[in-house]
């Protein structure tokens, strides 16, 4: 598989680069450590337009598909895995807005999420649901041409932050049918009886802000669900699988820069006088870890480029979730085993890495989710 970008992905991805070296990476650090959102960088980030990368110009988004977006993340996670969070976490709203809203819907909240006039949080996650999406209790009750939405999610990221502007909260319509009974809303901030909780410190995503919603009666109009009643848990399956790939790209991002960090130090760090990346011990470690990365970007692009053309794109997202996830926890730990006693300060990038690439190997399934899913091909 030739890994050439085409004339539109190269801009972009130069384009990414200069902002990411330039704006980025000299000030992003003390955020982190404060676990602080950075409203001025994000708010410089979205008027550049990268946050509708992957979505119809119709809309002012890029027209470029996942494989755009993969190519965003990525280069964000290189320098900052959690900047790339509050892009990915972004993205997962605008997806099931893109694919299953209305025109209205489009028109309402695609454009301007396109064009980073507002963030959006998503709203999945349930206290004693985790993984199970279909056990969801969050209720969306009819009213005349209202619904009444009541219940509470967790771990909704870019919630709270000065530019949240919505959430899209899956909830049960039709509790009797189960599964089938699930539905997707657009629900505003300022909306009455829609809360934001507090965010809570991570040991990765330091900068972005992930809290718990509530739903106390909220009451939103019929024209706020999205796509048809019903239809909520294959809007969430497949905007969970589009995530996957984004997740992937940002574990792939953060294992080059774990290698950069590990082979910077390595070169300059003398031993007997001599680098001790010469020692093959070290070395050679580092060589598996690029085979790794060049793998882990095969998988994100074919997956990418299934998803993009429409095909049944579950379990090679699956896959390339779970090993970029898997690999980018590897890669950490071998950045962190390089520095020696240095690796476990905090003065040292480094030193993140392992917490960021946990939080990789959790969110949007965890690693035994994934597996779950790849395993079902061995009974079909």
């Amino acid at each position: 598989m030739l890994l050439d970008l085409t004339d539109d992905e190269t801009l972009l991805k130069s384009s990414l680069e200069a902002f990411a070296r330039q704006e980025l990476a000299p000030r992003i650090k003390p955020f982190v450590d404060r676990h602080e959102f950075p409203t001025e960088l994000v708010k410089a980030f979205l008027a550049l337009g990268f946050m509708g990368t992957a979505y119809d110009p119709d809309h002012d988004g890029g027209g470029l598909g996942t494989k755009g977006a993969a190519i965003v993340a990525e280069t964000l996670a290189r320098v900052e895995p959690g900047f790339a969070a509050i892009y990915l976490c972004n993205s997962a709203p605008m997806t099931v807005i893109a694919r299953y809203g209305s025109p209205e819907l489009k028109a309402r909240w695609l454009g301007p999420l396109c064009r980073g006039e507002t963030l959006a949080s998503f709203g999945v996650s349930e206290p004693h649901g985790g993984s199970d999406v279909a056990a969801t209790r969050t209720r969306a009750v009819e009213d005349g041409d209202d619904f009444v939405i009541t219940g509470s999610k967790i771990f909704s990221t870019n919630a709270g932050t000065p530019l949240h502007g919505l959430s899209t909260v899956i909830a049960t319509t039709d509790p009797d049918k189960g599964a089938k009974g699930l539905s997707t809303f657009v629900v505003p901030v300022g909306t009455p009886g829609f809360r934001v909780g507090k965010a809570g410190r991570k040991v990765g995503w330091r900068i972005a802000d992930s809290v718990e919603l509530y739903f106390d009666e909220c009451r939103v109009p019929r024209a706020n669900m999205v796509g048809n009643r019903g239809d909520g848990l294959k809007q969430i399956l497949t905007t969970l699988s589009i995530g996957r790939i984004l997740v992937a790209a940002a574990a792939l991002g953060l294992s080059r820069k774990a290698v950069d960090l590990a082979r910077t130090y390595a070169a300059q760090r003398k031993v007997g006088g001599a680098p001790i990346l010469s020692n093959q011990g070290l070395a050679f470690p580092l060589a598996d870890a690029l085979t790794k990365i060049h793998a882990a970007e095969l998988m994100v692009r074919n997956a990418s480029a299934i998803a993009d053309a429409g095909r049944p794109f579950r379990t090679e997202t699956s896959m390339a979730k779970l090993f970029a996830s898997e690999m980018a926890g590897e890669i950490a730990d071998l950045a962190v085993q390089v520095h020696g006693g240095y690796g476990v300060f905090e003065e040292f990038d480094v030193s993140g890495l392992l917490g960021e690439a946990k939080v990789l190997q959790i969110v949007e399934g965890t690693s035994e989710i994934q597996r779950l899913i790849i395993a079902r091909e061995l009974a079909e």
